[in-house]
């Protein structure tokens, strides 16, 4: 008997057990999925914020991507400018001499260019700009003319103060290549034109700072530009002489 009422005692629990289940089961239905979006789908806030937070890291991810495509188009352009110079001096007679002839007027624009603006040290970019116009003169005056245009110039100062000019120039001009010709003349011309515009742009601006570093440039660019002036011209009477006096000695062996 004392097993049997124990039997109907744990039947009876179980029992109570299961219709709570079951009444929780029924509640839980009612409420609905409502109830547990803290726990179960997000909210459409909690949405939005996802997708911004995937999106900012997609931006994160993807910047470094747009930087190194960017690098890229730079380096692809750089390394194409660099091969349509090579070439383009290439196609000259004497490329090595023209390369000379323009890269230190190249190197003392650079050289200015960022010890003005980036560097903001006076006394470096004066005397590196200076001593890269010092090669550029001398290169110009006694090498690239006399091996791209067949001439070449001095001036002695005499003892009295004045000056006497001396030119030497190549008696036919035809040996002379084109491209190395205009290659000279372009960049013998562009230079002091481009610093004489710099002169100008500091008077106006009141820049007092650089204007002896510029006159510097000018004056040494302006020299080379006369002195060659001078020794075309010289070359072109001389060519004007000679020819006319081929045209003698030919009249005259003719006659005789």
């Amino acid at each position: 008997l004392k097993f049997e009422a124990h039997t109907d005692s744990t039947r009876r629990t179980t029992r109570r057990g299961r219709m709570a289940q079951f009444v929780d089961l029924e509640r839980s239905k009612d409420v609905g999925p409502t109830s547990f979006a803290g726990v179960g789908a997000a909210t459409s806030s909690e949405n939005s914020n996802l997708v911004g937070g995937s999106g900012s890291a997609g931006g994160s991810s993807g910047a470094p991507g747009a930087g190194a495509a960017v690098a890229s188009v730079a380096a692809g352009a750089a390394s194409a400018g660099a091969s349509a110079i090579a070439d383009f001096f290439k196609t000259a007679k004497s490329p090595k001499v023209c390369f000379f002839h323009v890269f230190f007027k190249l190197a003392a624009f650079i050289a200015y260019f960022i010890g003005r603006n980036i560097m903001g040290n006076y006394v470096l970019t004066f005397i590196l700009t200076i001593v890269l116009c010092a090669f550029d003169f001398w290169t110009v005056k006694n090498i690239s003319g006399r091996l791209l245009v067949g001439m070449r110039w001095w001036n002695d100062i005499k003892e009295d103060g004045s000056s006497q000019w001396y030119f030497e120039s190549i008696a036919d001009e035809s040996t002379v290549d084109p491209k190395d010709k205009s290659i000279f003349w372009g960049a013998l011309y562009t230079w002091p034109v481009l610093w004489l515009v710099f002169l100008i742009i500091n008077v106006l601006s009141f820049s007092w700072d650089w204007l002896l570093l510029i006159l510097m440039i000018f004056i040494f660019g302006a020299t080379n530009v006369v002195g060659y002036w001078k020794c075309s011209k010289d070359q072109k009477k001389q060519m004007g002489e000679w020819a006319k006096s081929q045209a003698v000695r030919a009249v005259v062996s003719n006659w005789f």
